[in-house]
């Protein structure tokens, strides 16, 4: 089998850092096109999506069977799989797109309800990145190729270029003097620059790769029977990451949008590191399961779960004790006060959602997406109900314990992994109940501390606990033998 550690490192990377980048850019970003315009733009991604599960989920399918075929060495079928899932994309990206373009004035007029010195640049923007719908659709095709044969670091690659070039020109035409429109207009043009460059690394990769815009029925059977679920799964999982920021602009205006996402970006953008490293588990668990090893699969997941956890709780303690000195250096004392107490709610849902993401690649990697399809709409609805009925009447604070409601599966969800994957319930439990007691002490210091002090004795403090909470940390999750495993692994990069 390939070499995870080889993938893990390159998608690392590929999180850092456009992570890096973003740190310096999105404060210029949103000072330069205001809260209220900053908003629009984050509605305007949002809803690109938001409407992503328009692919049907033949993305994540590629994964899958790209992988399963190749391990057969069934490179015509892999051909077919391919071919399918463009002809699906092509159509589905032109309908996202026409939805969008048609929509522009309905959403932005009466869904968002923009001002009106901003309604002409919402509208424009939301026109403009209909295009740019589409070219991702095209390019997810070609995109995730590279990631079925387990060579990320061919698509960490390509998407971070993509990415920089993007984002810096934005930065630049904001300093030139242009605006929100002209931003969106680069981003399609590099999405377009995108799918040629995945392209052309896909057709090396795979020099069978044969290119049509042919339909197979049976070969669509196959895939959609999978990929049916993941695209429920993004459906539910758009609710809770896109539809969230429509909830609060629709209630609170697009201003209020700026000051939930700041934070709400940070929290993704910690725990997204975790997520970004564990995404060879798909690729890496279909290929284990296509030869019925149990015993490895067991192996894998007792592993990365504690990873995970340990990983996990180190992130969430570093944003509660640092998070509030970071907004105020990061975006400005007057985003920070509004925000600080949202980031202690939202990392502590991450933090459950982090060490559960071990289970979303185990589902999909062994044919069982269909559970990831229904723990995710139970999650998203409750939270979906939850926003609307508490965001009128708590504004941002309610947002934030609303989005707690995503956490309703988790105990049958990870229950259920660890009957099929074949591990104690205690050995999840203990892991569990060790960091709860992490979690509780750290979010009463957020709360009853760090909220209240100023910015020097909160760096002081919060370095002083840091160093003494991550001592504990480690000597609680991390025995003799996972410290020589992890010294092995790291000497080794």
């Amino acid at each position: 089998m390939k070499n995870n550690l080889k993938n893990a490192v390159y998608n690392a990377i590929g999180f850092i850092f456009p992570v890096l980048v973003g740190l310096f850019t999105t404060p210029y970003i949103v000072h330069k096109l205001t809260p209220e315009v900053y908003g629009i733009y984050v509605l305007v991604i949002s809803l690109m999506g938001l409407l992503s599960f328009l692919d049907l989920g033949f993305g994540q399918g590629i994964i899958k069977f790209v992988s399963h075929y190749e391990a057969k060495g069934d490179f015509k079928r892999i051909n077919d799989i391919i071919n399918t899932s463009l002809f699906i994309n092509v159509i589905m990206g032109l309908l996202g797109a026409v939805i969008i373009f048609t929509f522009s004035k309905f959403l932005s007029l009466y869904v968002f309800k923009v001002k009106s010195e901003h309604l002409e640049t919402s509208i424009l923007s939301f026109q403009i990145v209909s295009v740019g719908f589409f070219l991702n659709l095209l390019s997810s095709t070609f995109s995730n190729i590279p990631k079925a044969l387990q060579r990320y670091d061919v698509a960490v690659k390509i998407q971070n270029f993509v990415w920089f070039c993007s984002i810096m020109s934005s930065v630049l035409l904001l300093y030139l003097g242009y605006g929100l429109v002209e931003m969106m207009t680069f981003y399609v043009i590099f999405q377009l620059l995108g799918v040629f460059l995945y392209y052309y690394s896909s057709k090396k990769l795979l020099p069978t790769l044969k290119l049509s815009l042919s339909f197979k029925k049976d070969v669509f059977k196959e895939i959609f029977g999978f990929s049916v679920y993941t695209s429920i799964n993004a459906i539910t999982g758009n609710i809770v990451f896109r539809v969230d920021k429509m909830i609060i602009s629709y209630f609170l205006g697009t201003a209020a949008v700026t000051y939930y996402q700041i934070p709400f970006m940070i929290v993704q953008m910690a725990n997204g590191f975790i997520s970004s490293v564990i995404q060879f588990l798909m690729p890496a668990v279909s290929f284990i399961n296509s030869f019925g090893d149990k015993e490895k699969l067991k192996e894998l997941y007792i592993k990365y779960t504690k990873y995970l956890f340990l990983t996990s709780i180190i992130i969430f303690t570093g944003l509660v004790l640092f998070g509030k000195p970071f907004l105020i250096l990061w975006i400005g004392n007057n985003i920070a006060e509004k925000s600080y107490s949202l980031l202690i709610i939202i990392a502590l849902v991450f933090f459950f959602v982090s060490i559960s993401n071990v289970g979303y690649y185990f589902y999909n990697g062994i044919g069982k997406s269909y559970i990831n399809m229904i723990s995710s709409f139970v999650g998203s609805v409750s939270y979906l109900v939850a926003a609307v009925l508490l965001v009128p009447k708590y504004s941002l604070i309610g947002a934030a314990v609303a989005f707690s409601f995503i956490l309703l599966p988790y105990p049958v969800y990870i229950h259920y992994l660890n009957k099929i994957v074949g591990v104690e319930q205690k050995f999840y439990i203990d892991l569990l109940l060790k960091a709860l007691v992490y979690i509780i002490v750290i979010v009463m210091i957020g709360f009853n501390f760090i909220l209240n002090i100023t910015f020097i004795n909160s760096v002081i403090v919060g370095s002083l606990l840091f160093l003494l909470i991550l001592t504990l940390i480690g000597f609680t999750f991390i025995s003799k033998t996972d410290f020589i495993e992890i010294k092995r692994r790291v000497l080794k990069v």
